[in-house]
């Protein structure tokens, strides 16, 4: 799930490997109602859920899962302190969005209590933003691929570098070595 300004999309996307790459891509845009984007945080990822939710029983029965809880990568395009692969807490909305209740809070438990009161089965797996997620389709598809842009309503850009080469990382350093 992609929320980056005033729309947001869902996609199911069927991974196959190296070798096929993306076998099936289905997505869904949908327009956040106004009053949303002040409103409280739980108004804002109920409707999320709720649509979600509505998309997910569009597809009927999946027998690809085999029973096993679906998990959802979440591209949130705002600015994050990210303490985990599945957690962030939101430093300040942009874009015309402005939800104090959320400013503090981290965003994936956000959606997670709004899906779980949707009855949406699904864990949040990975917060990333966009230039992340725009790197890593890159590099799926294409290996040398070492930079993610966005040029939109704001601009942004990741890539991958050595972990030891930045000053500023705290903490253990990843166990490959790199961070994007």
């Amino acid at each position: 799930m992609d929320l980056g300004g005033t729309n947001f999309r869902v996609l199911r996307v069927q991974l196959a490997g190296k070798d096929k790459r993306v076998v099936k891509r289905e997505s869904r845009e949908v327009s956040i109602p106004p009053h949303l984007m002040s409103g409280s945080a739980a108004e804002l990822f109920g409707f999320i859920a709720s649509a979600l939710a509505k998309f997910v029983a569009d597809e009927g029965d999946n027998k690809v899962l085999d029973g096993k809880q679906r998990e959802l990568g979440f591209t949130f395009s705002f600015p994050v302190r990210q303490s985990s692969i599945a957690s962030g807490t939101l430093i300040k909305w942009t874009k015309a969005f402005a939800i104090d209740d959320a400013v503090g809070e981290d965003v994936v438990a956000e959606l997670q209590t709004a899906m779980e009161k949707q009855g949406v089965d699904m864990r949040v797996s990975a917060l990333i933003n966009d230039t992340v997620g725009t790197l890593a389709t890159g590099s799926y598809n294409d290996e040398d691929v070492v930079i993610g842009v966005i040029l939109g309503t704001g601009s942004n850009a990741a890539y991958v570098e050595k972990a030891d080469a930045i000053p500023k990382l705290e903490g253990e350093l990843p166990k490959s070595g790199n961070m994007v």
